[in-house]
């Protein structure tokens, strides 16, 4: 009991302690970084498609290498306009910052180009902190500029703790008051769907960051800027387009690292397509609610918590596993309905509650062992034998438990074993690796006046084994040899008595092979009884079947009266009655060696070898096959003389001129596949003094017989074992409109059960 209170105590701090961490852990954000990277995994599996309709104007090397170093005058930018102007696109995203005022010609021919575009739409950006003690200050284009705009929206990035830009705000500020500041890409989209988005209209404020999905590197169609301002771009290209206009060259400082997993930067201005493509999907990835995220980290660590107690430790650490796949496996399912659960806390508290617990535990159980032996070692008193269930625990405080217990019964089990193996009723005796004899017992050294321990294994059995047996014995004694059907040897002994020897092999607890035990069976009466049934079942098979065979050979061909028949009929009667008697001998003594089979060929062979019986007293047999050739794994010899046993039966008690009547079907008993064969008869059925007794040997009731040849009462129990050998069941009985019918049940050949069904 005081393990067991220790043990709970334990378990109760380590499931405190491990939701406690978990609890931390999530309000505290702090695995962000590996969860940032599962992410960062997991999203790249499925990347969206780019938007087909989004078309990048880059800043680029060629750019800067015909227009001079950055930044421009404003002239080349109005350059630009000029040039989007007449391709007529849906709308345009000016992701370069003009909050400051320029040359005033300069500005004055920007702001000109730029009243020229209907669908312009600038960025505004925020200072932290702001002036004034404001929490921050939002800096938006010059006023030119500003009135020649279509609308104004903000570009911040946001950027996780890891320095990765994954999330985006839609708005900045205070969206219920509708004072808030939608995002660039968001007003864009406004002005090409003509109302907000639907992510947009989800938001219940604008700290909500949403996790956007990125296409692949360089997924978006692009133009150079030169090459546009240039004129060398057709209007065409830029129709209907929504054309975004930023800085992708390296030098710029407008290159952000992105979770695209080959750790490179993408430029500010592709960030933005890609935020594009998620608002028009609206395929935005939503971190789940914290009260969720808590219940599913610690539901795996609590399913750990709660096995402990019934699981051994095997099972355990494949149970620990096995969540944490399923915790991936969540996380990785959840994104595809756009929710994002971050598996970092819940896979940290199972890694961390498994090993903890079973240090604990372990650390208990140690404690209590050594408690209790040194109680054992200072105590003269045996321990009973006899103790009191506690109850189910778990597996190691189970054995801690025992473990008690064992040591008081480790003497006295010695004892025991030494007494028993000296005192069995047959010889044996134990030799080591080395082939060295190191116990043996009171009968195995019986007539070796020097006994026989510490003998050589060879030199014993030169003493105890006759030399026409000899080497057959060492044979199956060679560690090298493989095993036979039969695992042991029979042997006769230098005193003429039979013995099986048996051998197995002896092992420490750790496993390892220490030796063999050797056990002799005295079988030299049954080898005598098994000799004398040989004997007679060589004289029923030869000596008694010899005479009679000769006397139907004299009666073939004579003219048939009443004394040839009724010699003919003794003598079939004598022969039966041998081959039942040996066939009952055979399948008592052989092994079952069966063939795949048609059983309707077998039914019908059997049948058709009874035809000149039937034929004798107009008696037919018809058989009704509906088994759609159904085979079973039978012994054809024994399972052929069965139904020749049951249809010469039917014939025997069937009126002259009657019908014997086999069907063939395939049936189920408890699930399982089997073929039925009823043969019955038009005979007055079966007697009720013998139905209880009728697979019984000599069991006969031949005063309903309609035939001169009666029977022994050894066919339906040859019958009976026949069956019972192939796994079937058959059964005798009266039919309602008189006659009896039997039915033979037998399984189906295992491998061809699917086509018989």
């Amino acid at each position: 009991m005081r393990l067991r209170q220790r043990l709970g105590v334990e378990w109760l701090a380590v499931a405190l302690l491990a939701s406690c961490m978990v609890v931390a852990l999530g309000y505290w954000d702090s695995l962000s970084r590996f969860d940032n990277l599962v992410y960062d995994q997991l999203s790249g599996l499925d990347r969206p498609a780019p938007s087909p309709d989004i078309m990048i104007v880059e800043i680029d090397e060629d750019s800067l290498a015909a227009f001079g170093k950055w930044p421009w005058p404003r002239q080349r930018h109005a350059e630009l306009f000029e040039q989007l102007a007449v391709g007529k696109p849906k709308a345009i995203g000016f992701d370069i910052l003009f909050s400051e005022p320029g040359e005033s010609e300069g500005d004055e021919a920007l702001a000109q180009a730029m009243a020229g575009l209907t669908n312009l739409f600038l960025p505004l950006h925020f200072v932290f902190p702001g002036s004034n003690g404001a929490a921050y200050d939002v800096r938006q284009p010059i006023v030119p500029f500003t009135d020649a705009a279509a609308g104004l929206g903000h570009v911040n990035l946001v950027f996780d703790s890891d320095g990765v830009v994954r999330r985006a705000n839609l708005c900045f500020g205070d969206k219920p008051s509708g004072t808030d500041w939608p995002h660039l890409m968001e007003k864009i989209y406004e002005a090409v769907e003509v109302g907000s988005s639907p992510a947009y209209d989800r938001l219940d404020n604008c700290d909500q960051k949403l996790l956007m999905p990125f296409a692949e590197r360089g997924a978006y169609k692009s133009i150079s800027f030169a090459a546009l301002a240039n004129g060398q771009v057709p209007a065409a290209f830029v129709q209907d387009k929504i054309i975004l206009i930023g800085a992708t060259a390296n030098g710029m400082g407008d290159q952000y690292p992105v979770p695209l997993g080959d750790g490179g930067t993408l430029a500010g201005v592709e960030i933005m397509a890609n935020l594009y493509g998620a608002i028009v999907r609206d395929d935005f990835i939503l971190p789940i609610s914290f009260a969720l995220q808590l219940a599913l980290s610690l539901l795996p660590v609590w399913i750990l918590l709660l096995g402990f107690w019934r699981w051994r430790p095997r099972t355990t650490i494949i149970v620990s596993f096995a969540l944490i796949l399923t915790i991936l496996l969540t996380s990785a399912l959840l994104m595809q309905f756009a929710l994002w659960f971050a598996p970092g806390t819940a896979l940290l508290g199972v890694l961390i509650v498994y090993p903890v617990w079973g240090w604990r535990r372990l650390q208990a159980t140690s404690d209590f062992m050594d408690s209790e032996l040194k109680h054992f070692g200072r105590s003269s008193v045996d321990i009973p034998i006899m103790r009191t269930e506690l109850g189910p625990v778990d597996i190691i405080t189970g054995q801690a438990e025992q473990l008690t217990h064992a040591i008081s019964h480790v003497r006295d089990l010695r004892r025991f074993i030494s007494d028993a193996l000296r005192n069995l009723p047959d010889p044996m005796f134990i030799t080591d690796l080395r082939g060295k004899v190191t116990f043996v017992n009171r009968l195995a050294q019986a007539g070796m006046a020097d006994g026989a321990q510490d003998l050589a294994l060879d030199d014993m059995l030169d003493r105890f084994v006759s030399a026409d047996d000899l080497q057959e014995v060492k044979d199956y004694l060679d560690q090298k040899s493989r095993p036979t059907k039969q695992d042991y040897v029979e042997f006769t002994s230098s005193d003429g008595q039979i013995f099986a020897m048996r051998r197995a092999p002896v092992a420490s607890d750790e496993g390892l092979l220490r030796g063999y035990i050797h056990y002799l069976a005295d079988i030299t009466e049954v080898a005598n009884a098994a000799q004398q049934r040989e004997e007679v079942l060589q004289l029923l098979s030869h000596d008694m079947r010899t005479p009679q065979a000769a006397i139907l050979a004299l009666l073939d061909g004579r003219e048939s009266d009443e004394t040839n028949s009724r010699i003919e009929g003794h003598a079939r009667r004598t022969l039966a009655l041998a081959d039942n008697f040996v066939g009952l001998a055979l399948i008592e003594s052989s092994e079952f060696s069966g063939e795949d089979i048609l059983l309707a060929e077998l039914v019908e062979e059997a049948n058709d070898s009874l035809w000149p019986l039937g034929h004798a007293r107009s008696i037919r047999c018809e058989v009704d096959d509906q088994s759609d050739g159904a085979f079973v794994h039978v012994e054809p010899s024994s399972l052929y003389r069965s139904f020749v046993n049951l249809i010469d039966n039917a014939i025997k008690y069937s009126p002259d001129g009657g019908i014997v009547t086999i069907k063939i079907r395939v049936t189920e008993l408890d699930g399982e596949p089997f073929v039925s064969v009823a043969i019955a008869d038009q005979g007055e059925g079966i007697s009720e003094a013998i139905l209880g007794q009728l697979f019984e040997r000599f069991a006969s009731d031949d005063r309903l017989a309609n035939s001169s040849i009666k029977g022994a009462g050894l066919g339906l129990n040859f019958v009976a074992k026949v069956i019972a050998r192939h796994g079937g069941h058959v059964r005798g009985e009266n039919r309602r409109d008189g006659g009896a019918c039997f039915t033979v049940l037998l399984p189906l050949a295992p491998d061809l059960e699917d086509q018989a069904f």
